[in-house]
């Protein structure tokens, strides 16, 4: 049990703050519980088409657990048909004990109103009788009414990504954690990715899986 680490290294570098990520929902086999991440070997994986940005994340999820966690780009290349039977053992036999692996797997476009706001001078019967007949004591304009219409309402569209996290033991051949995110607005892929990796380490100690 005590190999059967994999996420702990998420959880070495997943740093907790604030974020626009989610955890909608995990799982965790019971039975398992991370205590020192440094002495797993394990590959991180980023299930994404597009290779350049699949490798700036594998890169970025490597950098955090510098000796301990390897690209699976620099294993597997660009292969995305894999004979996973093979590989399991291949990759054991190179050392490693643990997979974690990241995938999109949805993105979602909605709109929604905002509404305008009023001039500050409305908050008072006194600011709005001023402005309202031009100025202090009407004003330039004296006799003449002045309209501001205040910050117009508008429509705001939001991008929302769902990502899967899923933490194999390649000496049990099984699922010991599992989380879909819900991000919205990260800024860019690779701060999707890096958010959801804060919010999963947050998680993933909340549940007792890492110590």
């Amino acid at each position: 049990m005590k190999r059967i680490f994999l996420f702990a290294l998420v959880s070495v570098s997943f740093f907790a703050c604030s974020s626009p990520t989610q955890i909608t929902s995990s799982w965790r086999d019971p039975n398992v519980r991370i205590a020192d991440p440094a002495v797993h070997k394990i590959v991180v994986a980023a299930l994404l088409y597009d290779q350049g940005v699949r490798r700036s994340v594998e890169d970025y999820m490597s950098s955090l657990y510098p000796g301990v966690a390897t690209q699976s780009y620099l294993i597997f290349g660009d292969s995305l048909v894999l004979d996973t039977k093979g590989e399991t053992q291949r990759l054991k036999d190179l050392g490693f004990d643990g997979i974690v692996i990241m995938k999109q797997v949805a993105e979602n476009t909605t709109q929604h109103y905002v509404p305008g706001m009023m001039p500050s001078y409305y908050t008072t019967w006194g600011g709005y009788w001023g402005n309202g007949w031009g100025g202090p004591w009407g004003g330039p304009r004296w006799g003449a009414t002045y309209y501001n219409p205040g910050t117009p309402g508008h429509f705001q569209t939001n991008r929302t990504w769902s990502v899967q996290v899923n933490a194999y033991s390649l000496l049990s051949n099984k699922l010991v954690w599992s989380a879909e995110t819900r991000t919205t607005n990260p800024g860019g892929r690779l701060p999707l990715f890096e958010d959801v990796c804060k919010s999963v380490r947050s998680e993933m100690k909340k549940q007792g899986f890492l110590m």
